[in-house]
């Protein structure tokens, strides 16, 4: 029986074990796919303990992504050149970190828009470990692409993607005097930050100010298209506010299936029935 999961914290709402469940089911793989709560300080333990009881692999979520690096034997091109691992494999005795992130971004929008990102110019909301997998997927496109977040610092680091080459990836502040003149440059926005998920909006309940958006609403034009790779909500405020905008939209739905198709690419070297993990999704969500 093949043995799986994805670790993180928090951990229940993950939509993985519905999703990666259903495609072993449907192709007739006996196996057990399950979510495992994990505190910071167990992480090696976790890590080691999955590969002692004989796991195929693990997923890694939030806030694990970039963590997990010190207890992995090998990492992946992918997972080197971006220094986060959303995948592991226990093969051979050793512990591969993997990449699947920016793979999967990429394939939903062609998958679902028929949208080729090569050529264009990208506004890429956030710095963490999805962000850096979305700009590393972008860059490999031959895109022009810029990056905003809070912290401007932290965006900075990722102009080690680009090998500090400016023309290709730059750092723009996230206040909205710095970001207007861009904006008519810009053929994609892709928010990667928490913002807007649905933790967050319960817990703003009562604090409408609370319920903010990546970057200001006057900044989207009609000429964009918007994704937002949060999938719970479906349509992220950020999102009904680029519809109303005129934007064409896409939701994380498809990045979340596609990064999880791409893991069964590097366990067995086999494409899972993607439209059962669609429907697995679509079922869980409220």
């Amino acid at each position: 029986m093949e043995l799986l999961g994805v670790i993180g914290n928090p951990i229940a709402h993950s939509l993985s074990p519905a999703m990666h469940q259903a495609a072993l089911k449907a192709a007739g793989k006996e196996g057990r796919y399950l979510a495992f709560l994990v505190e910071p300080e167990e992480l090696g333990p976790a890590v080691y303990g999955a590969k002692a009881l004989g796991f195929t692999g693990l997923n890694v979520t939030i806030p694990f992504k970039e963590q997990v690096l010190p207890y992995l034997d090998q990492l992946t091109p992918e997972a080197a050149a971006i220094q986060s691992v959303n995948t592991i494999a226990f093969s051979g005795g050793r512990i591969i970190g993997h990449s699947t992130d920016g793979a999967g971004f990429a394939a939903a929008a062609k998958h679902e828009l028929g949208y080729d990102f090569s050529g264009k110019t990208a506004l890429v909301v956030g710095a963490g470990g999805a962000a850096r997998a979305v700009v590393a997927q972008l860059l490999a496109e031959q895109c022009r692409v810029y990056i905003t977040n809070r912290t401007e610092q932290r965006a900075r680091a990722l102009l080690a993607l680009a090998g500090g080459d400016t023309e290709r990836l730059a750092v723009v502040p996230m206040q909205r005097q710095n970001l207007e003149p861009i904006m008519g440059r810009v053929d994609v926005v892709i928010n990667t930050t928490s913002v807007g998920m649905a933790k967050n909006k319960e817990a703003a309940a009562g604090h409408p100010a609370e319920l903010e958006l990546p970057i200001a609403a006057e900044l989207l034009l009609p000429r964009h298209l918007v994704i937002d790779i949060i999938y719970n909500p479906k349509r992220t405020l950020f999102l009904e506010t680029a519809e109303k905008k005129g934007c064409r939209v896409q939701n994380g739905v498809g990045m979340l299936v596609w990064q999880a198709v791409k893991a069964w690419e590097f366990w067995w070297g086999i494409t899972p029935p993607v439209d059962v993990m669609y429907q697995a999704v679509e079922a869980s969500l409220p």
